[in-house]
């Protein structure tokens, strides 16, 4: 038998050939993805490793690596399988050889053409699969270093916002006990308490500030509990809480008709998201020589109950109003952006939500409770 009959009789039993390598293939508990994609291929790995004339790189089939690798990587495939199905094919077609063609002379250098051919592919689409394998743990490396370089941007800014909200308190706190020490030395105790009473309030503006952070968070360990309060003791708490500010900044603090009822509540974040809204229309008047006004109100509305923070300072920029409650959305010089993210997680958790209109005469913030 020459090569030329060799290569047809090979060619005519393509179909038994690629039989028997499939039936191998599942005894040998390897996966296939699509089934007639998978033998699509296998008839087009036949024709390749036949055509031996044709040379390595030209061929079609070494064209459609790419396409091949791709349905590879995507059925999850591993590179191990790939290896055992080819050692699968060259032992069916190796058994055929031996028990068809055992009375026959084979042409070994036929025989060799068609090794080398199946060895050259082999190492080829491992290259290639390495290649490939290679550039995604690069750019899967790349995206954790972005990932990483993010998530420390986001934790410096945090820390640095924490240290902005909590550093004036402290600073006040330190003031007051270098005061007390002083009365306490002069024996000058009647006007400790007031001091005290200053120092209560800074603390309980740090546990404000602290809870607010610490709704970014999801575990239980942190949650505040649900209280039923009163809507009014809540705005005259923080009121008080931030009257100091009012008055420094002349600010006139005017209230329409405040609406008591009884919120079931954290009473403490609660108070932070009121704080934080007055404290953003205190700060919203810096550019106002004169005039400043902040009015707060409460009402109820069907089953919704609001209080209403509204100043006469400029307009929220338009660009802003769709991402306000972003983190780290702010138009603030020295601002981080948390506030008001913080504001509406807040307000999320205790069943209501945090709206706000804005124009050129004056902007109000609505904090809804839904009862």
């Amino acid at each position: 038998m020459d090569e030329l009959q060799f290569m047809t009789v090979l060619r005519n039993n393509r179909d038994p050939i690629i039989h028997n390598w499939l039936h191998e293939f599942h005894e040998n508990g390897l996966q296939i993805y699509e089934e007639t994609s998978f033998l699509q291929e296998a008839h087009s790995y036949f024709t390749f490793m036949m055509d031996t004339d044709i040379p390595f790189e030209e061929h079609e089939h070494v064209k459609r690596v790419p396409y091949y690798y791709k349905n590879l990587f995507e059925n999850k495939i591993s590179s191990s399988d790939l290896l055992r199905s080819n050692h699968i094919w060259r032992n069916s077609l190796m058994r055929f050889i031996e028990e068809e063609l055992h009375d026959q002379l084979i042409p070994m250098h036929a025989v060799r053409k068609i090794n080398h051919r199946l060895d050259q592919f082999e190492r080829y689409v491992f290259d290639y699969y390495n290649e490939c394998t290679d550039r995604l743990l690069a750019d899967k490396e790349s995206t954790i270093t972005e990932l990483h370089e993010a998530r420390m941007t986001i934790i410096g800014k945090m820390a640095a916002s924490m240290a902005h909200e909590i550093r004036n308190p402290l600073t006040s706190v330190l003031g007051f006990i270098k005061m007390i020490r002083h009365q306490i030395s002069d024996r000058s105790y009647d006007k400790l308490i007031p001091y005290l009473d200053i120092i209560e309030i800074e603390f309980q503006n740090i546990q404000m500030h602290i809870t607010g952070f610490l709704c970014f968070s999801k575990k239980d360990v942190i949650e505040e509990s649900f209280v039923d309060v009163s809507s009014r003791s809540v705005i005259e708490t923080v009121i008080s809480l931030i009257q100091p500010r009012i008055i420094d900044e002349n600010i006139e603090l005017t209230f329409d008709s405040i609406r008591d009822t009884t919120l079931h509540i954290q009473k403490i974040a609660i108070q932070q998201v009121l704080s934080n809204i007055l404290i953003n229309s205190i700060d919203a008047m810096y550019q106002i020589e004169g005039g400043r006004k902040i009015n707060v109100s409460s009402r109820l509305d069907g089953e919704n109950y609001i209080i209403s923070v509204t100043n006469n300072g400029p307009e929220i920029p338009s660009s802003m109003k769709d991402s306000l409650f972003t983190p780290f959305v702010t138009s603030k010089k020295e601002g981080t952006g948390l506030g008001l993210a913080i504001s509406k997680q807040i307000m999320n958790r205790n069943k209501g939500d945090i709206l706000f209109t804005s124009n050129p005469e004056e902007t109000t913030f609505m904090m809804v409770f839904h009862l």
